[in-house]
């Protein structure tokens, strides 16, 4: 594992970082290391992969070893060629809202009660809190447990509103006169900036020191076999529309890490995935810096090392999503929310550039950050084209950009050209999208307790509230900060309130990327509550109420760090591989000369993809009944093949059996005998008698492999 670490972190670094650096510096003010880290990357995310996949299709086939060169390389030109023409922009980046300047008594006291009685919960029931660390990231009977132990979720948000309302009244009476931002209450916390560093190796750690101590060789998670059949179908004929309705982005950018290293998806995942933590902690500084401050943003890196959701989509192996809404969307609201201050063509294209790539790595970000540009789209753009007409203008043109380009990337993963002639009347065209909007209400909304004690955790889900209370109530000394401050809001309410409902198809990952603005908010009132505290001429009640209020949330951000760390270094529920099935897998891929395989149905559909990622297939995907019948998991082939595949594991030997073996081309039969998270139905036990019809070509204590006896197979 070493040796593929070596090899794959620096070639991703080549492929992800690099050729975006030019592009960030034309398009972005010098404002740090780290926010050229952040917008070098999102560039070259945006802009590598979809030259490449590009490339791919022109061609005709796959992602090849001339496209992995050349795409990189041409991106990363391209942008030299354009810094030396126009030169990096005018300015530089400042702070675009004005940070709350302390709270007052009567809202400090609030707050101090509200986290008692979150702390009061922990004590009545610690077991229930730390089950929270025991969730899988789905609601389960354990997140549901961790759930029922928030006792007081009404009383602390009623607690939390009244500090809001008392900042709103009291907070004019008591500021300071002549006090500016650069001399406010978060000026002593500035010399912290080297601490930037450590919370983004907290992020890394939390990442690897779970496969390290357990996983590897292999790596926890379910949903990378997915990934890995999708990357291994770009890598040879450029498109993954048959197995998986879902965008290329991420796909392509592993195809291109597995042309330049020589080493297979499913050898790649497990020393790449974990350094994929980074991202979020990365771009929610980059908007924490940007809004208020580096203070800000360090502290906004460092809640999502707390967040439940962030953690979740990587132990799930959900690396798209975790690449899209909690890297490319931050920025592309970063990029949104400059351009209401500074309208200028590079603010427009570098929000239409990185937004796109959200709609071209994964289908749920897409819907978020179309709902979010609604909101700005008829609401907002309509009032700055009539009071403010250049920023109006800029804004409506790098919108529309946006809207092409995402149009462009999802034409072929929805079939968006058969769709719109259904809807002109063609009733026999039936795209892609249909099978997408089938997902609507299919899936369950988590209970509040579960998202605020298992999914967001605590201090992030309080902290956000209280964060978006101080940004509702604190003044807004500009006009343009109104829009900042209202874009902020609608991204946290248009995820809360997806997140609630079943309507929008995906609550439970609504849920999850709800932590990302509230990690933002959460940062802005843990912050305020310090500098408050730390304020020179603060009286002796703000002093002992802003000490325990202080006091109360650092112990809830102590132990929710604590809790974090504790189910990062434990073993995953999510871990499916041993090596008695690998061992089967890797006999599998050594004999791959075409055709199919069936693989026998377990719970879920993930075991036969594992298996078909294994041995580099990708038809023939088999779920048990229950699976079939629901149609948020159904493969573009539809159901028939999923029964086809059912029949024969339940009947091995027939005419109908024999006549489906042959129509699918099935060289080989797979028959799990033993997995290491779940029961086992035994298909097996049918074949292993069947010696007249089925050889048995490879068995262990895990896996049967057989191969049909019949002419032509």
């Amino acid at each position: 594992m070493l040796s593929d670490l070596i090899l794959t972190l620096p070639v991703a670094l080549l492929v992800g970082v690099a050729p975006g650096y030019f592009w960030a510096r034309l398009l972005s003010p010098n404002s740090g290391w780290a926010e050229r880290l952040a917008w070098s990357s999102a560039l070259s995310l945006s802009l590598v992969t979809v030259l490449a996949f590009a490339l791919a299709r022109i061609s005709g086939g796959g992602v090849t070893l001339p496209i992995a060169v050349a795409a990189p390389l041409v991106v990363l030109g391209a942008g030299v060629a354009a810094f030396a023409r126009f030169g990096p922009p005018k300015g530089k980046d400042e702070p675009l809202l004005t940070p709350p300047r302390g709270m007052p008594v009567p809202a400090l006291a609030l707050v101090a009660v509200a986290f008692a009685l979150v702390a009061a919960s922990v004590l009545l029931d610690p077991s229930g809190f730390w089950l929270a660390g025991a969730c899988e990231g789905w609601p389960t009977g354990t997140c549901r447990t961790a759930g029922e132990a928030q006792r007081f979720v009404l009383p602390v948000a009623l607690l939390l509103a009244g500090a809001g309302a008392a900042h709103l009244v009291f907070s004019r009476r008591d500021r300071e006169p002549g006090e500016t931002p650069e001399t406010g209450p978060s000026a002593a916390l500035t010399g912290v900036r080297f601490l930037l560093p450590a919370v983004l190796l907290l992020a890394l750690v939390r990442g690897y020191i779970g496969p390290i101590l357990h996983d590897w060789p292999f790596v926890r998670g379910l949903d990378h076999y997915s990934h890995a059949v999708m990357t291994d179908m770009m890598l040879t004929r450029g498109d993954t529309g048959s197995y998986l309705v879902y965008p290329p982005g991420f796909h392509v950018f592993t195809a291109i890490i597995s042309r330049l290293t020589g080493l297979e998806p499913l050898e790649i995942f497990p020393v790449l995935g974990p350094s994929l933590m980074v991202l979020p902690a990365l771009a929610l500084y980059v908007l924490g810096n940007r809004l208020w401050g580096p203070v800000y943003g360090i502290a906004a890196a460092f809640f999502t090392v707390l967040a439940g959701g962030t953690y979740y989509f990587y132990n799930d192996a959900m690396y798209p999503n975790q690449v899209a809404s909690q890297f490319l969307m931050v920025l592309a609201v970063v990029a949104l929310l400059k351009s209401y201050s500074a309208p200028t063509i590079r603010n427009g294209l570098l929000l239409a550039v990185v937004g796109s790539a959200v709609v071209f790595y994964h289908q749920v970000s897409g819907l978020y950050l179309a709902s979010l540009l609604a909101v700005i789209g008829l609401i907002f753009v309509p009032y700055l084209l009539l009071r403010h007409g250049r920023t109006g203008l800029v804004l409506l043109a790098s919108l529309a950009l946006l809207g092409l380009l995402s149009v462009a990337y999802a034409w072929d993963t929805y079939d968006l050209g058969r769709e719109m002639a259904g809807l002109i009347g063609a009733s026999e065209a039936a795209g892609t999208t249909s099978d997408v909007g089938a997902v609507f209400g299919s899936q369950p909304a988590y209970s509040v307790g579960s998202l605020i004690g298992a999914i967001l955790s605590q201090p992030v889900a309080w902290l956000g509230l209280l964060g978006a209370l101080l940004l509702l109530a604190d003044p807004a000394r500009r006009p343009r900060e109104v829009l900042v401050r209202a874009t902020l809001l609608a991204w946290v309410l248009i995820l809360f309130a997806g997140s609630r409902t079943s309507l929008s198809g995906f609550p439970q990952r609504f849920g999850r990327d709800l932590g990302i603005p509230l990690s933002l908010l959460g940062a802005l009132a843990f912050v305020v509550l310090l500098a408050t505290l730390l304020k020179r001429r603060s009286s002796g009640p703000a002093v002992f109420a802003g000490s325990m209020a202080v006091l109360l949330a650092v112990s809830l951000v102590g132990l929710r760090g604590a809790q974090s760390f504790d189910q990062a270094a434990g073993e995953s529920p999510h871990l499916l591989m041993s090596s008695g099935i690998a061992e089967a897998g890797e006999w599998l891929a050594a004999r791959n000369e075409g055709g199919n395989i069936m693989v026998s149905p377990q719970e879920n559909q993930v075991p036969s993809r594992m298996m078909l990622a294994m041995g580099h297939y990708d038809a023939l995907q088999s779920y048990p009944e229950n699976g079939i019948r629901d149609p948020r998991h159904m493969p573009p082939s539809g159901p028939d093949p999923l029964w086809d595949t059912l029949w024969v594991m339940y009947h091995p030997v027939g005419e109908k059996t024999q006549d489906l073996l042959e129509k699918h081309d099935v060289r080989y039969v797979v028959l799990y005998k033993k997995m290491p998270d779940r029961p086992v139905t035994p298909f097996w036990r049918l074949f292993e008698p069947q010696v007249d019809l089925y050889e048995n070509v490879f068995e262990n204590e895990a896996v049967l492999i057989v191969r049909p006896r019949l002419s032509g197979v």
